[in-house]
């Protein structure tokens, strides 16, 4: 499967809106529609970017994320408290609960529309990082 950014989507939109085949604007009908497209990242730097710009805007992160204990993948809602080189610690809507996520388990990331704030006072608790 092929993952276009933003910019190269826009740009085939463009291109394709002066196409006289029905069929085909229909689907630049349907691209341009001002419902918001959820658009996921896969690539672990692209990863990483996202999830320091969602914590600098405080936004919350939908994650698909790898546990090798049970050798499965969730999806989960975070909201971030913290971004390290390896890992996040993240307040889990999931597990209504504070969690680690090592990042090179995140198979696949989305900013979310909500934010979120850090509860004052916050700090790790009983965490071990890098």
């Amino acid at each position: 499967m092929v993952y276009l950014t933003k910019e190269e989507a826009h740009k085939i939109v463009k291109e394709l809106a002066g196409n006289k085949d029905k069929e085909v604007r229909r689907i630049v009908q349907k691209l341009n529609s001002p419902e918001k497209r959820t658009i996921y990242v896969r690539g672990k730097p692209e990863i990483k970017r996202l999830l320091r710009k969602a914590f600098k805007e405080r936004s919350q992160v939908k994650i698909r994320y790898y546990s090798p204990h049970s050798d499965e993948n969730t999806t989960r809602i975070v909201d971030i408290y913290q971004v390290h080189n390896d890992c996040i610690t993240t307040l889990c809507h999931l597990r209504e609960e504070e969690r680690i996520f090592r990042i090179d388990r995140i198979g696949s990331a989305t900013i979310l529309d909500n934010k979120y704030k850090i509860p004052k006072g916050w700090e790790p608790e009983n965490i071990i990082l890098n």
